[in-house]
């Protein structure tokens, strides 16, 4: 469980995604999606609504912790999760 290898992401990344994205959507957080770096690594990458709020939230102390204890919650992997890269994206700026 939680691995990632040649064959792409295990789906317990993607079912993961639902619940940082609802613990994240008071601050304007509307999606997100699990990619594999060069290395063979998760990326976890967040969607927010606007680019003042992805840069609000990416300032926010609290937010790879509260990521990575959702996903130890859901039973990947710690040393995956240890060594999680968090991405941030934001709708406003995909459609400019």
């Amino acid at each position: 469980m939680g691995s990632v290898g040649s064959e792409g992401i295990d789906p317990a990344w993607e079912a993961a995604i639902t619940p940082i994205v609802a613990s994240l959507a008071p601050w304007g957080v509307v999606g997100g999606f699990v990619e594999v770096d060069a290395s063979g690594s998760p990326v976890l990458w967040l969607r927010a609504t606007t680019e003042i709020g992805r840069v609000e939230l990416q300032a926010q102390a609290f937010l790879l912790p509260q990521v990575q204890i959702i996903l130890t919650r859901l039973g990947l992997p710690y040393a995956m999760v240890r060594d999680l890269r968090l991405a941030m994206t934001s709708v406003e700026a995909e459609s400019s």
